[in-house]
């Protein structure tokens, strides 16, 4: 059996110590392999005073798998690392490598049937201490990120500065330029990726021609410009063939005004705007005539709809445009084969203005004003504290879980999982009750509500009429304002709004 040997010291005094040294380790060591009739490799030796020495540990597995070590001996099971934590997921590792362990002086022999029973609960152990680590971690970010701290990769244009960003002289102005020529110049990503390569302007990493369509668009979309802290927005999970992977959180923790932005706030805002519009729309339907284009959708397969002109040739001109079913279009999919005449649509969104227009007339509702009034920063902050209170209401409960967790291995008594307890109920009390109270009373009418629902529906009817300028204007605010248009295969049209607390375009 090939065998690896380590021998560790903390000082260079202890390294000369007869009952310590590295070369009295080795003497034991090489005794207890020959003794056994292994064949000693060889014997790692470092010396480590505090600290972590995870470096050495690291070197020691890479050293077990590209040798193909069967059984890796120490003198002491302590000359291994200086705490049992790191022993124990050490162990782990070894396991996972397909090599065992053996331990002197300790009489710990995990070569033997014996030893691997115990191999298997030191695992169980260090598999434990694994999870309770990650989670003190996990626990650890999301603190410094409620506190405003700074998390995560630096972002291009900033440079740390303590526990949070100061703006970088020389990449900020590159920002604002990505940003003014996608807002102001309508570049899109792959285009300002190419201007940027060919200007010669370095990226993330000080090498030029490195910029690319991706990198544009995650520039365009983070928060960090606007001054904001976001946490959680994307966490690793671990599938069923144990490989980890990237995944969108469910519930990002966004911590506003934490440091100096470069981005302000309107240009910001328009910037996510142009984003979900471009988004919604998607591919070729940015450059569609039709006014819906991106927000059609069948009603029998939920599949979203495309237009093409079918039926009976028209004596005035060509056949009458018609929303019909993609998934019945190009893959003969969707049974009921759902079609509905351009027209009827845009009839249906014209009356569900008019139905708003009407509604808001006989009363203002909080939602009318949140709705049409986005662009106003009084409004926008009330949407955002009222997004935050429904986003910490859903975090509750999962945090009711952990603490149950914690309780049943140990991490807390009963008297602290019912404290615990008895603040999140309390939490989760005082927001249903701030929720409750947003939702109920009607905000005061500006007056400026009724005006923009009929600049909409204004310019919704010169853009039907065929007016370029109007369609330009009016597209992005339908984007805005609406969440889906679905048909029913009786031409039934159904126009629903987005979440009205959705301030960056969720529906």
């Amino acid at each position: 059996m090939r065998v690896l040997g380590v021998a560790r010291v903390s000082t260079q005094e202890q390294a000369k110590d007869d009952h310590y040294s590295l070369i009295y380790q080795r003497a034991r060591i090489e005794e207890y392999a020959a003794a056994h009739g292994w064949e000693l490799v060889d014997v790692f030796s470092y010396v480590r005073s505090g600290g972590s020495n995870q470096k050495e540990l690291q070197q020691i597995l890479d050293r077990v798998r590209r040798d193909r070590i069967a059984c890796v001996c120490v003198m002491e099971l302590d000359r291994l690392a200086r705490d049992m934590v790191s022993t124990l997921l050490f162990l782990e590792e070894l396991h996972q490598a397909g090599a065992r362990f053996v331990s002197v002086s300790d009489n710990l022999d995990l070569t033997s049937p014996e030893g691997e029973l115990q191999m298997h609960i030191l695992a169980t152990f260090a598999m434990f201490f694994r999870r309770q680590l990650s989670r003190k971690v996990k626990a650890g970010k999301l603190e410094r990120a409620k506190a405003g701290k700074r998390d995560g990769e630096r972002p291009f244009g900033y440079q740390p500065s303590g526990d949070t960003w100061a703006i970088d002289p020389n990449e900020a102005p590159i920002v604002h330029q990505v940003f003014h020529w996608y807002l102001h110049e309508d570049m899109g990503f792959r285009a300002i990726a190419k201007r940027l390569n060919e200007q010669r302007v370095p990226g993330q990493k000080g090498r030029t021609g490195t910029w690319d369509a991706r990198t544009v668009e995650r520039m365009l979309r983070r928060e960090a410009y606007a001054g904001d802290t976001v946490h959680g927005k994307w966490i690793w999970h671990r599938g069923r063939d144990g490989r980890s992977h990237l995944e969108r959180g469910q519930n990002p923790l966004i911590v506003p005004d934490t440091h100096p932005a470069i981005i302000d706030r309107p240009t910001w805002d328009a910037a996510q705007q142009r984003l979900a519009v471009k988004a919604a729309l998607g591919g070729k339907s940015q450059n569609s005539p039709y006014l819906l284009s991106g927000l059609v959708q069948c009603g029998a397969c939920g599949t979203a709809m495309v237009v093409v002109r079918t039926g009976a040739r028209r004596k005035d001109g060509p056949r009458a445009p018609q929303y019909l079913c993609r998934a019945y279009h190009t893959k003969g999919l969707c049974s009921t084969a759902t079609r509905t005449p351009v027209a009827i649509v845009e009839e249906a969104v014209h009356m569900q203005l008019t139905r708003e227009y009407q509604a808001v007339r006989r009363r203002v509702r909080p939602e009318h004003v949140t709705r049409w009034l986005t662009d106003d920063p009084a409004v926008r902050s009330q949407a955002d504290a009222l997004h935050r209170l429904r986003q910490r209401a859903a975090e509750i409960p999962a945090m009711l879980a952990r603490a149950e967790e914690a309780m049943l291995q140990g991490v807390y008594d009963i008297a602290q999982f019912r404290r615990v307890r008895e603040r999140l109920d309390a939490e989760a009390h005082t927001i249903a009750v701030e929720l409750e109270a947003a939702t109920t009373v009607a905000p005061t009418d500006d007056g400026r509500v009724l005006p923009q629902i009929q600049h909409v529906r204004d310019l919704y009817a010169a853009a039907r009429q065929g007016d370029p300028t109007a369609r330009e204007h009016v597209r992005p605010l339908l984007q805005r304002l609406i969440a889906l248009v679905q048909c029913q295969p009786d031409h039934t049209v159904d126009v629903r709004w987005r979440n009205p607390d959705s301030s960056h375009g969720g529906s």
